[in-house]
């Protein structure tokens, strides 16, 4: 199989959390930065506290292994990926500042946003002088799988408004939604997911007996790139597929190299050599029309899944519990040794 050194992810998110704003969209509104840390600074007021407030120290350590440490437990917290608020928002964690990139991410969690400022534009990205207005005492930021944070990273300002927590969306569901519950827990919010995990474990017991009742089958996670390209998920990257793959299901392999962090794109001549038995098409786009993508091996034996997920990357219990029970049900049923074999 031959790949191009193009590094992409799939479309549905165009960053790896989607909405990840450029260094010019950090930039932009900067000029109001000033005055909105005047306002920042007049300390809480108004809004509803995101968790229970507390007169003891608090600290917290975050998925860098950074520690911080407050002389009170925060009250105000904003977030500054969907993917992070949709974690956190699951978890039971209600934030007085989130982003929304329209992607439908904090939605499939059915985030409210009544009391909630919208820090998030297309155009300017994460909006700093609405942040600074929000008053947050806590911010929350996506670590990213070089260690750098994901909007905090481009932008040291940032850190003026209020502390950083960084947390990974790039790990097994199990730890992304264990260390949201136990922030929500920390800062004093109720969790409201417990009857949701319980879900989870079910089907993700499901899941394991399907792989053990049909070990030789491979999959693989795919998408469209463009029309002359697939992308073949990296299972050492992506949360989903690190999930399943620590449930024992064999996955396609990516090769190593910084271009193939997130994904491997391979040009549709080289499609049909994909070395996968059942193919999940990881994107809410349609499937593809090219003539080639009917040659698959996997396609022909009918064993292509697109499941209906509210989104790829709400990083919940519940949502993941839709994949796994979907996927145990595909694995259960499908033919291996279909594809072609993996060489190298």
């Amino acid at each position: 199989m031959t790949s191009s050194t193009t590094l992409l992810r799939p479309s549905d998110s165009v960053a790896p959390v989607p909405g990840r704003p450029s260094r010019r969209g950090l930039l932009a509104g900067g000029g109001a930065l000033a005055a909105a840390f005047g306002l920042a600074a007049c300390g809480p007021g108004g809004g509803r506290p995101s968790a229970g407030a507390s007169g003891s120290a608090w600290s917290f350590t975050d998925d860098r292994g950074h520690t911080v440490k407050l002389a009170r437990r925060p009250r105000r917290i904003a977030v500054l990926t969907d993917t992070v608020g949709a974690a956190l928002w699951a978890a039971g964690l209600r934030p007085v500042a989130a982003t929304d990139s329209g992607q439908g991410i904090v939605t499939a969690v059915g985030m409210e946003w009544d009391g909630v400022t919208k820090i998030y534009s297309a155009d300017k990205g994460v909006k700093l002088e609405a942040l600074a207005q929000a008053r947050p005492d806590l911010l929350i930021d996506t670590l990213q799988p070089d260690g750098t944070l994901q909007v905090s990273s481009d932008l040291s300002a940032i850190a003026g408004i209020a502390p950083v927590i960084g947390l990974s969306m790039y790990r097994p569901i199990e730890e992304i939604a264990a260390t949201a519950d136990r922030l929500t827990r920390s800062l004093g919010a109720d969790l409201t997911d417990t009857e949701a995990k319980a879900g989870y474990r079910k089907a993700s017991d499901a899941l394991r007996s399907a792989v053990a009742a049909n070990p030789d089958l491979r999959v693989g996670f795919v998408f469209d790139i463009d029309k002359n390209t697939i992308g073949v998920m990296n299972p050492r990257t992506w949360a989903v597929l690190r999930t399943v793959d620590a449930l024992g299901l064999p996955l396609v392999k990516v090769p190593e190299g910084a271009d193939n962090t997130y994904s491997q794109a391979v040009s549709w001549e080289n499609v049909p050599s994909v070395a996968a038995d059942l193919l999940v098409w990881s994107v809410s786009s349609p499937l593809p029309v090219n003539p080639l993508w009917k040659r698959v091996p996997a396609v022909r034996a009918g064993q292509v899944w697109q499941p209906e997920l509210a989104s790829w990357y709400a990083y919940s219990w519940a949502n993941f519990s839709v994949l796994l029970d979907g996927l145990a049900t595909r694995v259960r049923s499908a033919k291996p040794g279909v594809g072609p074999r993996a060489t190298g």
